[in-house]
């Protein structure tokens, strides 16, 4: 379990790298290039992608402190009380002892698909939402695995994370669309270097590899947020089994979820943030293993019932006829 939790850590890191690395790539094929057409001083440019990076920087930050509310906004979650839900109400409690977290508030989605998300900018201000179909169709030891992961989101803070993952990911949007516009609106001499015909085949493979990297970029950006985001999925499976003791408990949740977790109020906007993804079976199956912000369910189940040692798993038959009982 541990070794799992070090590795998932790891990608992250290497990921959240590559991202940095390819940013300052970027930033040095348009500058290449700009100097290569234009043959002017690309201070002008650099100071426009600035104040579209400030701007990208201040929307994504006052998305991130106001969070928590334009969430429960959007997906229509209503507060949960003690005196109407003490089983949900003391197991978030007693988790959030377990983990050496505040407790979050607790919110209830009217859906009867099975899925849970956390939201906040902090431990101190954190949401976990619970759809009433995870409430009524999961066992205390499955409820327990849910809502550990969504502690561990919390713990990690992974709010904080996807906030500078979207940053990055505008920046590189920002940087690409002002570079394409100054390129079929802009006019401007050509380079000194390009009319004496000095650039030579290196600049020509350099100027072509970087026009290349500009076009593609948006695309390169946006897969790389949805690979962090799986591997902080699979950390917080790895984390939420370590608070329960019982990976076996959000294994078996996986299992019914996978067959019954759409939420009507989603949207693309809020997909990333629950346990699994709410389009259910309208889920896009296409590319679905580089555009999918949620890794697939069966390998999350794989690594969790390694860690559990085939102790309390449930048998797919056990698993279908809850599943049929309950819902």
């Amino acid at each position: 379990m541990y070794n799992r939790i070090a590795s998932n850590r790891r990608r992250t890191v290497f990921i959240i790298f590559l991202f940095i690395v390819f940013i300052a790539a970027l930033g040095f094929a348009v500058g290449y290039f700009i100097d290569y057409r234009y043959g002017i001083n690309s201070g002008y440019s650099i100071l426009l992608m600035v104040f579209a990076l400030l701007i990208a920087v201040i929307m994504s930050f006052s998305s991130y402190y106001w969070s928590d509310k334009l969430v429960l906004s959007l997906t229509g979650a209503v507060p949960m009380t003690r005196e109407e839900n003490p089983r949900e109400y003391y197991m978030v409690e007693g988790l959030s002892i377990a983990a050496g977290l505040p407790m979050p508030k607790i919110y209830i989605l009217e859906e009867q698909g099975m899925n849970a998300f956390a939201t906040g900018r902090n431990p101190q201000n954190s949401v976990i939402a619970l759809t009433r179909g995870i409430m009524h169709n999961l066992d205390d030891d499955e409820l327990k695995g849910v809502i550990a992961h969504e502690l561990s989101h919390i713990k990690n803070h992974d709010i904080l994370l996807q906030t500078i993952i979207v940053v990055l990911v505008g920046m590189v949007t920002i940087i690409s669309n002002i570079f394409l516009r100054s390129m079929f609106f802009s006019g401007g001499r050509r380079s000194s270097r390009r009319e004496s015909g000095s650039g030579g085949l290196i600049s020509i493979v350099f100027l072509a590899i970087g026009l290349v990297l500009i076009l593609l970029s948006p695309l390169i950006a946006l897969l790389i947020r949805f690979a962090v985001s799986r591997q902080r999925e699979y950390l917080a499976d790895a984390n939420g089994a370590l608070i329960t003791r019982y990976p076996a408990g959000l294994a078996n949740a996986l299992r019914k979820m996978s067959a019954f977790s759409e939420v009507r109020a989603a949207n693309n906007a809020t997909e990333h943030i629950f346990i699994v993804s709410p389009f259910g079976k309208n889920s896009k199956v296409a590319f679905s293993g580089l555009f999918n912000s949620h890794p697939p369910i069966r390998e999350r189940i794989r690594r969790l019932e390694e860690m559990s040692l085939g102790i309390g798993l449930k048998s797919e038959s056990v698993i279908n006829e809850e599943i049929k009982d309950g819902v």
